[in-house]
């Protein structure tokens, strides 16, 4: 008789499900697995609706982050600004694929930390503030700082 070795076995044939009886994650488990997802996939929509405006009403974003509107070329690097995000949050959002969340919280990372500084560049070195830019900083430093807690190592 042939022995059934380890290896041999599909991590897949002994998946646990929810629906089982009496056997699967503690809720507060469920929820620690849920919550970066949850985080990357907010984020992701934010960056969405926003690219969105910026593709739909340039001007008006403009006027709330840095108090002018733009002209000439400007509209249009507003828009291209607008499919960007779009693309980047469409790109992060999650999907069922493994490690995904986690390479799609990464770069929701990188982009938010960068985003703050660039704001807060922008609100220290030049004239342009709108009243939204500072709300805005904070808003992506927040995101950021929850983005970060998303990625440390669960304890068990």
């Amino acid at each position: 008789m042939a022995t059934l070795n380890q290896s041999s076995v599909s991590s897949k044939a002994f998946q646990i499900q929810p629906s089982d009886a009496g056997i699967g994650l503690s809720s507060s488990r469920r929820q620690a697995t849920t919550w970066p997802r949850t985080v990357v996939r907010l984020a992701a929509w934010l960056e969405i609706l926003v690219g969105a405006s910026f593709l739909l009403v340039p001007e008006t974003q403009s006027r709330f982050l840095y108090g002018v509107t733009p002209e000439g070329i400007g509209v249009t690097f507003a828009q291209f600004v607008g499919i960007a995000l779009m693309g980047l949050g469409i790109a992060c959002l999650p999907s069922n694929v493994a490690g995904s969340s986690q390479r799609a919280a990464r770069a929701l990372l990188v982009y938010n930390i960068a985003v703050a500084i660039f704001f807060v560049w922008g609100a220290v070195a030049t004239p342009f503030r709108g009243v939204l830019l500072w709300p805005i900083v904070i808003m992506h430093t927040i995101v950021a700082i929850a983005l970060t807690l998303s990625l440390r190592p669960e304890s068990s």
